[in-house]
């Protein structure tokens, strides 16, 4: 074969190689599951059932502050302490959510409001992620995971003990 005769064999792969990427079709079994992402996704977005609603308590012990390796934080040779934390979460219609903290050594309180969104529902757990603001600086994100039947659950942060809720 001369250059010539290659030349050409090599353009020719090179048009059929782009004019097969641009007709790709998607067939109705391609299109099906992004439907019913669509629908479950729309579903998720209504929002919980009314007998989810509500105040859920917990308390978060008190602990040493860690670091994103998970290590306890030192400054000046110090582990960082964090006060035990009284937890109130409110649950209500349109995913909003909101939330008091109380810190239990000095009673003074932060409060947050956000929305929230439905990460599972399974036959016995709901887990729900919980996104807050203080309007100011602080954005934490909690995932609640409740039990159906009782409306007892773990409350679950970054970089924090995990603790229990429940609703009253």
């Amino acid at each position: 074969m001369n250059r010539n005769n290659l030349l050409q064999i090599f353009i020719g792969c090179c048009i059929i190689m782009l004019s097969s990427c641009g007709n790709n079709k998607q067939d109705a079994s391609n299109k099906t599951p992004s439907v019913q992402t669509d629908e479950s996704t729309k579903q998720k977005d209504e929002g919980l059932s009314t007998e989810f609603l509500g105040n859920y308590h917990g308390i978060q012990p008190s602990y040493f502050m860690k670091n994103q390796y998970g290590d306890d934080m030192v400054i000046n040779g110090n582990k960082i302490p964090v006060p035990s934390i009284d937890y109130k979460f409110l649950i209500k219609e349109n995913n909003v959510v909101s939330l008091q903290q109380i810190n239990l050594e000095d009673n003074s309180r932060v409060y947050y409001d956000g929305t929230y969104k439905i990460i599972s529902e399974e036959s016995i757990t709901t887990k729900i992620e919980c996104s807050l603001s203080d309007g100011k600086s602080s954005n934490p994100t909690y995932v609640l995971t409740i039990n159906r039947s009782d409306k007892k659950g773990i409350c679950t942060g970054s970089n924090e003990p995990e603790f229990s809720i429940e609703k009253k």
